[in-house]
């Protein structure tokens, strides 16, 4: 990261979920795929995006999820800061985690109690 996604980094709301996931994201009229790196309930950072401007509208389309309205906070290379126009549902947030997260497993099932007695 550069100085000006090190000032970001230290007003951020929460702290970020680790990500590599492939989204699919719409500015202007350019359609592309771009990594997701890491993401709150607030923004993520995604990389492989051309041409954006600080201020710009970006629409993200996560796995399961209703196209997402964002807007681009700082730039750095092909990476770029993003704060979504309206933080995401904690339950919508925690599915994504739990589905795609890196580094964090998908919880166990509960085990399975029988009524039956042991013979």
């Amino acid at each position: 990261m550069d100085q000006t996604a090190d000032i970001f980094a230290t007003k951020r709301r929460a702290p970020r979920v680790g990500f590599e996931l492939p989204v699919r994201c719409k500015h202007g009229l350019v359609r592309s795929t771009v990594m997701l790196k890491d993401m709150t309930r607030f923004g993520a950072r995604i990389e492989g995006i051309d041409a954006t401007e600080v201020g710009e509208a970006i629409t993200l389309l996560l796995p399961g999820q209703a196209a997402l309205m964002a807007f681009v906070v700082w730039i750095s290379g092909k990476t770029s800061g993003l704060e979504f126009g309206a933080p995401l549902a904690c339950d919508t947030f925690d599915t994504l985690i739990s589905d795609y997260a890196i580094g964090l497993a998908p919880q166990p099932a509960p085990p399975v109690r029988t009524t039956r007695a042991a013979a």
